[in-house]
């Protein structure tokens, strides 16, 4: 940082004794806070600003103090954000990468100001991915949720808070975390995080005998990903509801994506066959029915249904 010496000997020589005598002790307070940089930091921050402050009502003869004032501080402030980072308070250097943006800003800094913004949501989220990765849901909630205000899109922010609020056992708020990380550039790690949401809570709702909630929820799971589960619990769900169509279209999309069902669950193939029935598809019924004839436990009744139906 370079000490001005030179300009304010010419600058006495054409101005008054009071104006000179201001400009020499905003000089003498820069070069103080020159000096001070590399020991104290903040110390040097509030010279500068004292100095800056100072020139300002020099008016010309204040510009080339002003001028060097303005070039240190945003990166000051950025420098400053670093030490109290790497000293591990948080709190303290996002308020002075804020404070670096702020000025920077005002003081034509753009590299500061670009850095400083790249910075912030980069601390935040890593303070945050560790209380994630230690369970402490709370503690990254509460993460997230600062890098999500620096940064209302940022679609990592949004997933990982939703992650954080699920593992809690929240499941609407992070329904609502998903749902705005899919809107910021998450779209498919999302849609399998709510399909997943969905499903347990299709899963709850069969548990408490509501088999439409169980129905509802379990449809809205494939709306995001079609996954076997959810047709599982669809096919289960409208048989109890007498939604034959429903039932039936999702037996045979989960035996689509399970062949190996038709001969480990019986107990599917059966009520497919049965739903079949029910919409007059005798034909199609007939061979799911052929094909569990033999089982231990639905077999009886898939040989009834052969000979009602006069399969052939």
């Amino acid at each position: 940082m370079k000490k001005i010496f030179l300009t304010i000997m010419v600058a006495l020589c054409t101005m008054g004794i009071v104006a000179a005598q201001d400009l020499e002790k905003a000089t003498e307070i820069y070069n103080n806070a020159a000096a001070a940089i590399e020991t104290d930091k903040a110390g040097a921050i509030t010279l500068f600003e004292q100095a800056l402050e100072m020139a300002g009502q020099l008016g010309e003869e204040g510009n080339e103090i002003a001028a060097q004032c303005k070039g240190i501080l945003p990166k000051l402030y950025i420098s400053l954000g670093k030490e109290f980072y790497s000293e591990k308070n948080l709190d303290e250097a996002v308020a002075k990468f804020k404070k670096a943006i702020e000025v920077g800003e005002a003081f034509g800094d753009a590299e500061v100001v670009e850095e400083a913004k790249e910075l912030i949501p980069q601390l935040l989220m890593a303070e945050a991915n560790q209380a994630l990765n230690a369970k402490n849901y709370d503690a990254a909630i509460a993460g997230y949720q600062k890098v999500i205000d620096a940064d209302p899109t940022n679609g990592q922010a949004h997933l990982r808070k939703g992650q954080a609020l699920s593992a809690k056992g929240d499941m609407d708020g992070a329904i609502k975390a998903f749902e705005l990380a899919s809107e910021n550039g998450q779209e498919e790690v999302s849609a399998k995080q709510l399909s997943n949401i969905y499903v347990k809570k299709a899963v709850a709702c069969q548990k408490a005998k509501d088999m439409k909630g169980a129905l509802e929820n379990a449809q809205k799971s494939t709306q995001y990903v079609d996954n076997a589960n959810a047709q599982k619990i669809i096919g289960m769900s409208a048989m109890s509801l007498k939604q034959n169509k429903v039932a039936a279209e999702a037996f045979e999309a989960y035996l689509a994506m399970n062949p190996d069902a038709i001969t480990k669950e019986a107990g599917i193939v059966y009520n497919l066959g049965t739903a079949l029935v029910a919409l007059g598809s005798n034909d199609k019924a007939c061979g799911y029915f052929q094909k569990i004839a033999q089982d231990a436990k639905y077999g009886e009744g898939a040989r009834y249904q052969i000979t009602q139906l006069k399969c052939k």
